[in-house]
């Protein structure tokens, strides 16, 4: 008996000893740059019950793993093409197994390592969603999520890695992989959370208006405006659901009342003044317009909305010029003169609106008027 339990202590060491022999072999092949052989021994040190629990071995995959998606050799690569999750997946057992904190407290080594690799997951994990490998991109985000506990030096944070940032990534995956179950439910965690992003609020209202669920969708309409008053897409998205309520009145009301408690609230005449367009009533809407310009002259939503009101006009005196007969020579001056009147208001703020947002659209928008008026020398400032 005494012989076999020998034997069975000699086998046992034997093996572990083996195992241990894995690690160091992986080392060895890690430090030689024989990136598939230190895989192997890794991998085969990674399973087996004599070293699944050693940081060190954990380590030196997560920096094996680290070579294989950094070369740029094509045939190093392509040892595994999940080279990036399985360097974080290494990092994050080698801090779990750290029992000592050898690692916790080592300057750099690992701790900046798994930093290196959250940042090659987080790019992974958007090639993943790009290709709509919806799964493989939840995994990643998974994986980034167990490894905020070991960003000791912030770096993580400073990347934009956060438990927040994670949770609406996740969000919007689901939402892409028309997933609505997991949409609302990371949707709702975010709102929980205060997350200040308003296209969280905005495509619940999409999901539920395309689940025809009014009610719900007026209900993320609040809670979106609660955080951001001034958000026109959250605005415009109100409006239609009331225009297709046939409720304009109510919201008109509902506006009119909340301007009465805030005459200088320029976001709330802006807001009705868009109303008001969407009614075609546009000299209320044009009023409304302009108050909230007299309060804030460089509100750009209202300088450019007022500047297509009044392009829309323009072109519409324009269509009725083009729609007379050639004979009708005195109407087709009063035309011409009035098309040209809301141009030239148009650009008056579409230029206010672009001193503060130059985006290019408005950019083209005013080189195209200033043509259209025969004004080429300003129109040259837009080319």
């Amino acid at each position: 008996m005494r012989n076999i339990i020998t034997a069975a202590l000699v086998s046992i060491t034997a093996i572990s000893f083996s195992q241990n022999n894995q690690v160091q072999n992986a080392s060895n092949y890690l430090r030689n740059k024989e990136f598939d052989k230190a895989k192997i021994a890794a991998d085969a040190a990674s399973v087996h019950e004599a070293t699944i629990n050693n940081p060190k071995l954990w380590k030196y995959r997560g920096q094996i793993y680290q070579e294989i998606y950094f070369s740029k050799d094509a045939a190093v690569k392509g040892l595994d093409a999940e080279a990036e999750e399985k360097a974080l997946d290494s990092y994050i057992k080698c801090f779990k197994n750290d029992k000592d904190n050898f690692y916790k407290d080592e300057e750099g080594g690992a701790r900046a390592l798994i930093v290196q690799a959250t940042a090659a997951v987080s790019n992974k994990a958007n090639f993943y969603k790009v290709n709509k490998e919806f799964e493989k991109a939840i995994y990643c985000y998974d994986l980034l999520e167990q490894a905020l506990p070991y960003d000791f030096d912030q770096g993580m944070k400073r990347a934009n890695i956060t438990k927040e940032k994670l949770m609406y990534n996740k969000f919007d995956t689901y939402k892409y992989a028309a997933n609505k179950d997991k949409t609302k439910e990371y949707a709702d965690k975010l709102i929980a959370s205060n997350y200040k992003e308003p296209r969280v609020y905005t495509d619940m209202v999409k999901l539920s208006l395309i689940d025809r669920d009014t009610t719900k969708a007026l209900e993320y309409i609040g809670k979106g405006k609660l955080m951001f008053e001034d958000n026109m897409e959250l605005v415009n998205q109100e409006i239609n659901i009331y225009l297709a309520r046939n409720k304009t009145d109510e919201l008109k009301t509902k506006l009119n009342d909340a301007i009465n408690l805030a005459p200088d609230n320029e976001v709330l005449h802006a807001i009705l003044a868009n109303l008001y367009q969407k009614t075609n009533e546009k000299d209320k809407a044009e009023a409304e317009y302009l108050k909230a310009l007299e309060i804030k002259p460089d509100y750009e939503i209202a300088n450019y909305n007022l500047g297509v009101m009044y392009f829309n006009s323009g072109n519409e005196w324009n269509d009725k010029l083009g729609a007379l007969p050639p004979k009708e020579t005195a109407k087709a001056k009063e035309y011409e003169a009035k098309a040209n009147e809301y141009f030239r208001k148009a650009v008056v703020n579409f230029e206010k609106s672009y001193e503060v947002t130059p985006d290019k659209a408005t950019k083209q928008q005013l080189r195209k008027l200033f043509l259209r008026l025969g004004e080429t020398e300003k129109a040259e400032k837009y080319k």
